[in-house]
């Protein structure tokens, strides 16, 4: 465990420092100095508070959502879902919101706003991902391809509710809902800048899962991505598996669009995702799937596209898009330490019995384990005739 762990560090370095490589090469490249445009991009992220709160705003979302990620990827459930999860979320705050404005005529305290968004939009991004979990136990449906697929739905739905039910009664140049009441928005966490209390869960979930990567849970979710036949073993079954983790990071990216829209946009628009889902899945795997690294990643994420604009300013010769170049390489770091990880890429020369990359079991796997659980008096073969048959 610790020499696997120590690769995928290692190769974390690596991409890591791959990626400021070819920051640097991109900078020499526009005739800049990178020592210049390393300061402008520091003076971009800290020169006004409000900077600094718009590092807070960037930082937040990407991080929940690789967080609550975290049971998935060590499951070997790789769900690029996030995105339309955080849109079906924010829908289910934004109706929810307004919906308590009508009742109540715009008199309901925050005390009641902040609960029911919240709630209503965990429970919209969970609903959106146990939907591919049920089609992967149904039917075995990839997980990647239904979860990538299902981000299109979200995004038709949105543009639906936007132009219809949910649509804003003023004439607006792009299609948004109506301005939430004052009362639903979340405070703010550093006066004269739009950083919020969200801040705090990041805290919250870094705890949490800290706390939780040192259980028994998560050692099954860990074996199940290896050894399935083991974990059926220890009592994580597919079906269990693949809907208790789903439900996690549904839960996580539906909070952040009700985050989305009660403490940045104060209101429902098209782009509420913000490619946050995305970003969060590269995070979390460079983070190394510890919460701690997480954090670091996702600050360091979110550094790029705020202190572009000062990397602008310092050098007058590098473009704010280079924030986008280099993610882009980031991406293809990611993608190769994806590859390493087991279960969440199927190799490209199938050995004897693999694990399909969805955490799925292969039927010989489930029929040893039973074999050797009924040998040595352990109660699990009856759970195995069942995984066999369905």
């Amino acid at each position: 465990m610790n020499t696997a762990r120590a690769r995928s560090g290692a190769v974390t370095a690596v991409v890591v420092l791959v990626v400021l490589a070819v920051a640097t090469a991109l900078i020499l490249f526009a005739g800049a100095d990178p020592l210049v445009g390393l300061r402008g991009l520091v003076e971009g992220v800290s020169s006004s508070p409000y900077r600094v709160g718009e590092l807070l705003i960037g930082t937040v979302p990407i991080a929940i959502v690789a967080l609550t990620l975290i049971p998935a990827l060590r499951a070997g459930v790789f769900s690029v879902g996030a995105e339309g999860q955080v849109t079906i979320g924010a829908i289910a705050a934004t109706a929810t919101i307004l919906g308590i404005r009508t009742v109540t005529g715009d008199a309901a305290p925050a005390v009641l706003y902040l609960p029911a968004g919240i709630i209503a939009g965990a429970i919209g991004g969970a609903a959106f991902a146990l939907v591919p979990a049920w089609l992967a136990v149904r039917w075995r449906v990839n997980v990647i391809l239904s979860t990538l697929l299902l981000n299109y739905v979200a995004t038709g739905i949105l543009g639906f509710s936007l132009r219809t039910w949910l649509a804003s009664p003023e004439n607006t140049a792009t299609p948004q809902s109506e301005r939430l009441p004052d009362a639903s928005a979340l405070p703010d966490l550093i006066p004269g800048t739009r950083a919020h209390v969200g801040v705090l869960l990041v805290i919250v979930a870094v705890v949490l899962f800290e706390w939780w990567r040192r259980t028994a849970g998560a050692t099954r979710v860990a074996v199940f991505a290896e050894r399935p036949a083991l974990a059926l073993r220890l009592g994580a079954t597919r079906s269990r598996t693949l809907y208790s983790t789903m439900l996690i990071s549904g839960i996580g990216a539906g909070v952040v669009g009700w985050m989305q829209v009660a403490g940045v946009n104060d209101r429902l628009m098209g782009s509420v995702s913000g490619g946050v889902g995305f970003s969060g899945l590269a995070v979390a795997l460079l983070g190394g799937l510890l919460p701690v690294g997480i954090v670091l990643a996702a600050v360091f994420f979110s550094a790029l596209t705020v202190g572009a604009i000062g990397m602008q300013s310092a050098t007058g010769s590098i473009p704010s898009s280079i924030a986008d170049v280099i993610k882009g390489v980031l991406l293809l770091g990611v993608a190769v330490i994806a590859a390493r990880r087991p279960g969440v890429v199927p190799p490209a020369h199938p050995v004897a019995s693999p694990a399909p990359d969805d955490g799925a079991f292969a039927p010989d796997e489930i029929v040893a384990a039973g074999q050797d659980a009924e040998s040595t008096g352990l109660a699990a073969s009856d759970t195995a005739d069942r995984e066999v048959t369905r």
